[in-house]
């Protein structure tokens, strides 16, 4: 039985807090003094942000609720295909305004304020910039196989999961998913 003790220590998933703060200032920390080259080179920053940040995103569960509706009627290859070309845009559109930030960029981190046992956190930061404006950054995070991951989150005060639903959801009434897919895969297809 003593054995077990440190296992299941072992187990505890990091906090979501730490989580957030770690990983951001991870993929800070690797783009510090290099911001030139990674706008001469996206691929570079396109696999910095798939190796750091992409695998704390629930991207099945968040493409589930970004397609709603269309979701249920896709087929297994099109619910595939769409989470790849969803996660290249996430990748291409959050790298480009990671860019944005000075190497010295201020980010104050708030405290998750949820029971032990919560299943489902809030996660808030703000961005203090140099001139002055301050953008706030909010990530919810649900318990995935005991770890930590995002299934939405906002800057300022728009949702992602509310803002692409929308987009997407005008885009498959008129053309249907097939399209949207297809029309997603030649934008964003990362080459990879």
């Amino acid at each position: 039985v003593a054995l077990l003790v440190p296992a299941l220590a072992l187990a505890a998933p990091t906090p979501p807090d730490q989580l957030a703060r770690e990983t951001v200032q991870s993929v800070l920390s690797k783009m510090e003094g290099r911001r030139d080259e990674l706008r001469k080179n996206p691929q570079e920053l396109y696999q910095l942000i798939d190796r750091e940040l992409v695998p704390l995103v629930d991207l099945p569960y968040m493409s589930q609720l970004v397609l709603g509706r269309a979701w249920r009627t896709a087929t297994p290859e099109q619910r595939d295909r769409f989470q790849t070309a969803f996660k290249n845009m996430l990748i291409r559109t959050y790298g480009s305004a990671l860019l944005g930030f000075n190497d010295d960029v201020d980010i104050e981190y708030m405290p998750v304020r949820a029971a032990d046992d919560a299943e489902k956190v809030t996660f808030n930061a703000v961005i203090h910039a140099d001139n002055g404006q301050d953008t706030p950054i909010t990530l919810q995070l649900h318990l995935v196989n005991d770890q930590w991951k995002v299934f939405d989150g906002s800057v300022g005060n728009l949702s992602f999961v509310t803002n692409y639903r929308g987009q997407f959801n005008s885009q498959i009434r008129s053309g249907g998913l097939e399209q949207l897919i297809e029309r997603m895969e030649s934008r964003y297809n990362t080459g990879s």
